[in-house]
């Protein structure tokens, strides 16, 4: 392995480490969740979360930008109804109280938040730019491809169990039911504007 592919990698580490850190909307999903309905529920809205960014990836890199590019109206499309959704999921965390015993409430499951990386803007931007940026023509077009992917599941995506931990450890601090309120409203706010950012 030649020092230039040893830099790229290192590179991609850091930057998904960075991405897969920092407040997003999945961060703040999996923070509410966890908060509101614990580690185990939880888990089906994580999983989908690996899978769906995963496969988005793929595609991304096997011809998302070219796609693009040739259905130019795409690109707001998928913009604008994510931050659409993203807000519809700000007002659903933001007025989140504690599910009563029977309550319907429930975490996003498998398939919602796996659908849900596919009109996630900020996914979206991260999908499509990593593959220019960090493209690896020394392991050819798929090698980069399975490489970046595999980058992101590996070294990014075990952050957001983080996410999930800090929002079940505010559980117990969390069993005042205005406390709670408050928590999921901040995080509401938060992903409100995060979406609202994505537009300026």
């Amino acid at each position: 392995m030649d020092n230039s592919l040893t830099e790229i990698l290192l590179a991609l580490a850091v930057y998904c480490i960075v991405t897969s850190v920092t407040p997003g909307p999945n961060n703040m999903i999996v923070a509410a969740s966890g908060a509101t309905f614990g580690f185990r529920r939880t888990i089906p809205n994580m999983l989908g979360i690996v899978v769906g960014f995963g496969s988005l990836l793929l595609l991304a890199g096997v011809g998302g930008e070219a796609l693009m590019h040739a259905v130019p109206v795409l690109e707001p499309v998928l913009k604008y109804a994510g931050v659409a959704y993203m807000l519809y999921l700000a007002f659903k965390i933001g007025t989140a109280g504690r599910p009563e015993a029977g309550s319907r409430a429930k975490p996003l499951t498998f398939w919602q938040a796996a659908a849900f990386q596919f009109i996630n803007p900020k996914g979206l931007a991260m999908a499509l730019s990593v593959h220019a940026i960090y493209r690896m023509p020394q392991l050819g077009e798929w090698g980069s491809i399975a490489t970046i992917t595999a980058m992101f599941l590996v070294v990014g995506m075990p952050w957001t169990l983080l996410w999930v931990l800090f929002g079940q450890a505010m559980g117990n601090w969390l069993r005042d039911d205005r406390r709670l309120r408050l928590f999921n409203g901040f995080l509401g706010l938060a992903t409100a504007a995060s979406a609202l950012l994505l537009l300026l």
